[in-house]
């Protein structure tokens, strides 16, 4: 028994529709996402665990996030600067900042301010900002 293979004209369309599905996909702006995975109290120091992810289509050579505390009150414990180092497209780094004469259970919040570095080959320098999707896994809340 013979099997019909598709028509020529099917499969030019199917091709084709694939075609322009990805590249309308590769347009679409990627994210920098970081996750505030974890807050660990390690003697009178609070780490911060986060994991970022980088799919803004740009390797990152360098990232700095300037970093605000608040405290359970709502009210400004200290800033903080976050190296984040480098993120290559498409991969997940884990990067963790100890915090010295703080309680983990005193941080009710924190905000990402802004960038104070964010460079890589491919960029204008407002991506890191403009594509950062901020989320946490840790109960404490992380606004930018």
């Amino acid at each position: 028994m013979a099997i019909a293979s598709p028509k020529p004209a099917i499969l030019t369309l199917v091709l084709g529709l694939a075609v322009a599905a990805t590249s309308a996909h590769a347009e679409e702006p990627g994210k920098l996402s970081v996750d505030l995975n974890a807050l660990e109290q390690v003697g009178q120091s609070c780490r911060l665990v986060f994991v970022a992810s980088n799919s803004t289509g740009a390797a990152l050579d360098e990232l700095s996030l300037e970093t605000v505390l608040f405290n359970t009150a709502g009210t400004v414990d200290r800033f903080a600067l976050f190296d984040f180092q480098s993120l290559p497209m498409g991969k997940t780094r884990v990067r963790q900042f100890d915090l010295p004469d703080i309680r983990c259970s005193d941080i009710g919040r924190v905000l990402i301010n802004g960038a104070a570095s964010c460079k890589g080959q491919a960029l204008k320098g407002t991506e890191c900002m403009d594509q950062l999707e901020l989320k946490s896994s840790s109960g404490t809340e992380i606004v930018g």
